[in-house]
């Protein structure tokens, strides 16, 4: 049994006298809890209960819902709520449309085209096997390719989201959780009318609905924690899925996880099905590419696309030339997609004493500037701030390493920093 309401506001005049109206209903309905009117009404329980406490008039919108949920009549209401409002009925009223927001607009198919040719994997796709109602955060470096895990995944079980799939992409400026929210309301039938005003409202709205259907969520690009706080919810039956090189430890209760770059036999797997007709018994190139990018999955993929798309350049001349990561890093570049674009929009952010030591660590890693693809950095811990490895760590940027004190800086990472970014002088060197 729910707690005893409020008492009605008694200043409240008609307003007063509306929600008393609206107690009698809901008591004539047997008194169902408001949380269980929000499963029909598609509005929260704060939102339903506001309304029957007389200290504002709630919306026609609102009111309807309330009135559908406790079975009464809603034109009735309808002509009561435009009277205490002081509304003029309009020109020929009709009653209003029983919209069934489930049966009058298709289930949203939102999701965009599933990527072909991933390999590997298959710890992380047992982890997402697991049942659990929490939200999954993806989360990893630039470029290993948590967006195509992703969606992959998302269309593996896209058949038994009866309800249909949300997709949303946060890195874009002209997206955030509020037009987010009312993107994905709209998407699942909810006329602009009935829409509420308040973010927290539409939070609740779209919470209820992830409850009751078998929907699926996928955000993507996503910055930080307050970009997807107000659209997070546990879901009986459907899936959330939040993308991000962050891991977002500001959230709780959710399920990660992480992506590294690619084992080397998976990265040769990559480059010689998509290279098969030119690769033949030789793998030696194949692992030797693998080498040059990094096992990085979006290095890879660019590559490999270039590949297919002259096949007069044989795989030799890219592979076996000089170890310049920085001009492979110039040629890691496919219409749109450029690796030295992605580490960029990665670099920028950061503050400047993260950069500081992006810098070091690329200048001073074992082997200099063009160093070993598995080289590793050793840091003075004394004279590092763990703030600001963990923020290279969050960006992408920096991968802590099973050695203590040791974290491994990719050789792509480390090209770009040498080629694209200019080095600050620093006195006091941090490597022990």
């Amino acid at each position: 049994m729910g707690r005893p309401e409020k008492p009605i506001n008694a200043s409240g005049g008609a307003v007063a006298a509306f929600a008393s109206e609206l107690r009698r209903l809901r008591a004539h309905a047997g008194n169902p809890t408001y949380r269980d009117m929000a499963r029909s009404a598609l509005y929260s329980p704060s939102v339903l209960s506001s309304a029957a406490g007389g200290y504002r008039l709630p919306t026609l919108q609102v009111t309807l819902a309330f009135v559908a949920a406790c079975g009464g009549d809603q034109e009735v209401w309808r002509r009561r709520w435009l009277e205490v409002s002081g509304t003029p009925p309009p020109q020929a009223a009709s009653p209003p449309r029983q919209r069934d927001l489930a049966g009058r607009m298709p289930p949203p198919a939102q999701l965009p085209l599933r990527p072909r040719g991933l390999v590997g994997r298959s710890w992380e796709k047992d982890l997402l096997s697991e049942p659990a109602a929490a939200p999954i955060v993806i989360c990893g470096p630039v470029g290993v390719g948590k967006s195509a895990f992703a969606l992959d995944y998302a269309h593996q079980i896209a058949d038994e989201m009866v309800d249909g799939q949300l997709y949303a992409d946060l890195g874009s400026t002209s997206s955030d959780e509020l037009s987010v929210l009312s993107c994905f309301l709209r998407a699942l039938g909810m006329p602009d009318e009935q829409l509420p005003d308040a973010p927290d409202q539409q939070a609740g709205l779209l919470r209820s609905m992830l409850a009751e259907r078998k929907l699926l969520v996928l955000l993507e690009n996503v910055r930080d924690e307050r970009q997807v706080r107000l659209l997070l919810a546990e879901t009986r039956s459907g899936a959330m899925i939040v993308v991000s090189r962050n891991p977002l430890l500001g959230l709780r209760d959710v399920r990660r996880v992480r992506l590294d770059v690619l084992r080397r036999h998976d990265s040769i797997a990559m480059i010689s099905e998509a290279l098969s007709d030119r690769v033949a018994a030789d793998l030696v190139d194949c692992d030797r590419l693998a080498e040059l990018c990094g096992d990085l999955p979006l290095a890879i993929d660019i590559a490999v696309r270039k590949l297919v798309a002259r096949p007069d350049v044989p795989l030799a001349r890219i592979t076996r030339g000089p170890a310049d990561r920085g001009a492979l890093l110039d040629w890691l570049r496919i219409g749109d997609v450029s690796v030295p674009d992605l580490l960029l929009s990665a670099y920028l952010p950061l503050g400047g004493a993260a950069r500081t030591l992006l810098q070091e660590l690329a200048q001073h890693s074992p082997g200099g500037p063009a160093g070993r693809a598995d080289g590793l950095a050793s840091l003075d811990e004394e004279m590092v701030d763990e703030e600001v490895v963990d923020e290279l760590a969050a960006a992408g940027l920096l991968r802590h390493d099973d050695r203590a004190g040791a974290y491994r800086l990719d050789p792509l990472v480390r090209a770009f920093v040498v080629r694209y970014v200019t080095p600050r002088t620093i006195q006091t060197s941090i490597f022990s």
